[in-house]
């Protein structure tokens, strides 16, 4: 059995959430898979669908990480046969008993925006604790993996995983006359795929595009992602695209 420790999954939607339930759906093909995780809107749709032991833990926020460590605290010391422990964030191991976690091989998961702390303060000193206690730990790149030794986690147990991606599906002839329609003759074209989010920088991306404009006269740049501070992107969409 594989035991799934995560903040962030499906049906939810983000990155992250599909990074975890990919993983957690891949795993399936080589034993059983448990899944803690929080509860979601619509979570019945997915997990109907879904051959994964989902537990969602309920409540406030405050409360209900210390409900899950402690479900998954007694899970552990209930369940000899789990074959690897993987937690999507420090955070997510670091309630998690020292015993329990040397009884079973443990990855966690490590993303640059969770770990750029500043070196001593609290956070930064909580998170080389918590890894410290995986035996992999797996960053995303290798700009992660540099910032992680930088702030003080041990560089011996990272190992660099590029996130993966599900198999591509057969595309419609309808999505494909949409796709004709968005694009038409463009060129280049340009995709991003995120929230309408400051930190994810689109704003950058908006000002190159127009400054290559002068030499791709027919550039494109097509964003998808779930709609935050709508009105300050549609000025950038105005002014740069």
């Amino acid at each position: 059995m594989f035991l799934i420790v995560t903040r962030s999954f499906p049906p939810d939607i983000g990155g992250m959430q599909m990074l975890m339930g990919g993983l957690s759906e891949s795993l399936v093909n080589h034993g059983p898979v448990k899944v803690s995780t929080y509860e979601s809107e619509n979570q019945n749709i997915y997990e109907n669908k879904s051959s994964l032991d989902i537990e969602r833990v309920k409540g406030i926020k405050l409360f209900r990480k210390y409900r899950k460590a402690n479900l998954i605290n007694k899970f552990i010391s209930e369940n000899p046969n789990i074959r690897a422990l993987i937690t999507d964030h420090w955070k997510s191991l670091e309630l998690i008993k020292t015993e329990n976690i040397r009884k079973l091989k443990t990855f966690c998961l490590l993303h640059s925006k969770e770990i750029n702390h500043s070196i001593g303060s609290s956070l930064n000193l909580r998170s080389i604790k918590s890894t410290n206690k995986a035996d992999f730990i797996i960053a995303n790149s290798n700009f992660t993996k540099n910032l992680a030794i930088n702030v003080g986690i041990d560089s011996k147990k990272i190992h660099i995983i590029f996130p993966g991606i599900q198999k591509p599906h057969k595309i419609s002839n309808i999505l494909k006359i949409q796709a004709e329609k968005i694009f038409g003759d463009a060129f280049p074209k340009i995709i991003t795929i995120a929230r309408l989010d400051k930190r994810k920088g689109h704003d950058k991306i908006l000002m190159l595009i127009k400054n290559l404009k002068i030499k791709y006269p027919k550039i494109k740049y097509v964003s998808i992602g779930l709609e935050k501070k709508k009105k300050i992107y549609q000025i950038f969409l105005k002014n740069y695209s």
